[in-house]
């Protein structure tokens, strides 16, 4: 009888890899859980799912990241939002205005421009994006209606 040729075997998976694995299997379900119509209508449930797998990988990412000899020089939304400006200025888009859209409509979902901040209110980053919701939305927060606020939509 003739032996058949050994294959490599793949080690088991085991310690931060288990819990990165855990996280993929994880988004793949969710991605089994999104309802998304041929018509064009828009689904709020499947919107909230696509936000929470958008953060899911950005986590997996993360943890991929951290696995040892992989270099963490940024976290996952660090790297999120350099996709989101580095997408904007392909497109020739005013990056600025990108980031000030982006702010507020943070305000909108947090309730005011002051909560944006509010992790850090002191630092000269917080004064300068207080400065450009105040450009954006208004001192007094007038127009965020406009980015969802106060009954507004996005």
């Amino acid at each position: 009888m003739k032996d058949l040729p050994s294959t490599p075997t793949t080690p088991p998976v085991s310690g931060p890899e288990i819990t990165l694995l855990e996280s993929v299997r994880s988004i793949v379900a969710d991605l089994g859980e999104l309802d998304l119509p041929g018509d064009g209508t828009q689904r709020r449930g499947s919107a909230v799912i696509l936000d929470r797998l958008a953060e899911e990988l950005s986590e997996a990412a993360a943890m991929l990241r951290a696995l040892p000899g992989r270099p963490a020089d940024m976290r996952g939304h660090d790297y999120q939002l350099l996709a989101t400006l580095r997408t904007a200025h392909a497109a020739h888009e005013d990056v600025g205005e990108t980031i000030a859209r982006a702010l507020a409509r943070l305000a909108a979902e947090l309730g005011g421009s002051a909560a944006v901040i509010a992790n850090r209110p002191g630092s000269w980053e917080a004064g300068l994006a207080a400065d450009l919701l105040s450009g954006t939305v208004g001192p007094d927060d007038e127009g965020l209606p406009v980015f969802g606020g106060a009954g507004g939509s996005l």
